[in-house]
């Protein structure tokens, strides 16, 4: 089978990128052949594997009809020289050129969604385009998790076309931790905003400072991306500077080295108060052994199973966020228990390798139906 991967993504090296990447690392090598449709230059583009072969497309970051077209000529010009099989179009943003590749090379198309459908951040045109293309311009549409699916469905996408794959991580081996001594470390890794819960996270960490004596620290990577999400940091900096548990709080800034952060930490926290389609970090987290405290909230209990790996709380339930923080404090023990157990679950349910394998299950069984 010969694939045409689709995400010409010019500007944005995130989580579906990231992901992008680790997939074409673990696309086995002498069977399938990809082609990595994308923009000459980009990030992506610096960053997959050099052996996996390009067709450089237009940007069309700004949308526009004729930067289309001329990603279309590109991806026909290119059938003449070798027929493609299928093509996938890795997010949302690639399903138009993706349906339209569909109808003018006549072979059978996938995309992904790796956002809920109806997010805020996606525009009310942009969400019938999307339910558009699924229903007249994708066979099939992979959703990266349960959670996603069932969002699909609500929002009116045909559910025949739906089909969940799990995203997976590369699994190394990673050594035992010691047990630490001394203060434990809470973390945060992520963006700082509102839909990341940050607020949430403080409001926590105060009501913990009331609960118990026991010594913490609490290690915050990442950084605020807008000027909402800057107006916020200010606003809980404000309100909690006066507090005398602040000099417990580290901002560590953006780390490019994920995984050597969270070595570092005890126990990752991910307050998410709104919608998370699956949640890379907590999979990483449970391959550095890292138990983790989540809200209950879109992916995330497909990935963190409750009183086993970590522990899940309703979005609001700071107060019982902050207990449970205070009951791990006083039993260490139980978070490198839960940490093992997280370990075990990653590398039996998120490796990139099983993604892999049920991609190409899924694009095999595609090309056989169409």
């Amino acid at each position: 089978m010969r694939l045409l991967l689709i995400h010409p993504e010019a500007r944005c090296f995130a989580g579906a990128e990231k992901l992008l990447v680790d997939f074409l690392a673990a696309w086995p090598r002498g069977e399938d052949s990809i082609t990595l449709a994308v923009v000459r230059g980009s990030e992506l583009d610096s960053r997959a594997p050099v052996d996996i072969s390009r067709l450089f497309l237009p940007d069309n970051h700004r949308f526009s009809v004729a930067a289309l077209a001329g990603q279309l000529r590109a991806v026909v010009r290119e059938q003449r020289h070798a027929r493609f099989d299928l093509i996938h179009g890795w997010s949302a943003r690639d399903w138009e050129l993706t349906a339209l590749a569909r109808t003018c090379l006549r072979v059978p198309a996938v995309g992904a969604l790796h956002d809920h459908p109806q997010a805020s951040f996606i525009t009310p045109k942009r969400r019938r385009l999307m339910r558009w293309c699924v229903r007249w311009g994708l066979d099939r549409l992979i959703c990266v998790s349960q959670a996603v699916q069932s969002a699909c469905v609500e929002a009116g996408y045909p559910a025949a076309k739906l089909a969940p794959v799990l995203n997976g991580i590369p699994c190394p081996e990673t050594p035992l931790r010691p047990m630490q001594m001394g203060a434990m470390r809470l973390g945060f890794l992520g963006a700082f905003g509102e839909r990341k819960g940050l607020r949430g996270l403080f409001e926590m960490i105060s009501e913990l400072a009331r609960l118990t004596m026991a010594p913490w620290k609490l290690v915050l990577a990442g950084a605020a991306q807008d000027d909402e999400g800057r107006r916020m940091m200010e606003e809980i900096r404000r309100q909690y500077e006066p507090s005398d548990w602040w000099p417990h709080v580290e901002w560590r800034g953006w780390v490019a080295a994920p995984m050597e952060f969270l070595k570092e930490i005890d126990l990752l926290i991910c307050p998410s108060s709104q919608f998370e389609p699956f949640g890379l970090v907590l999979c990483e987290a449970g391959l550095a052994r890292i138990p983790v405290l989540a809200t209950r909230v879109g992916g995330i209990p497909e990935i963190v199973r409750h009183a086993g790996t970590g522990w899940l709380i309703e979005p609001g339930d700071w107060s019982g966020g902050a207990r449970i923080l205070a009951e791990a404090l006083r039993q260490p023990e139980r978070c490198r228990d839960f940490g093992e157990a997280g370990n075990a679950r990653v590398r039996q349910l998120f490796t990139i390798e099983k993604m892999v394998v049920q991609y190409r299950e899924l694009y095999s069984k595609v090309c056989h139906d169409v």
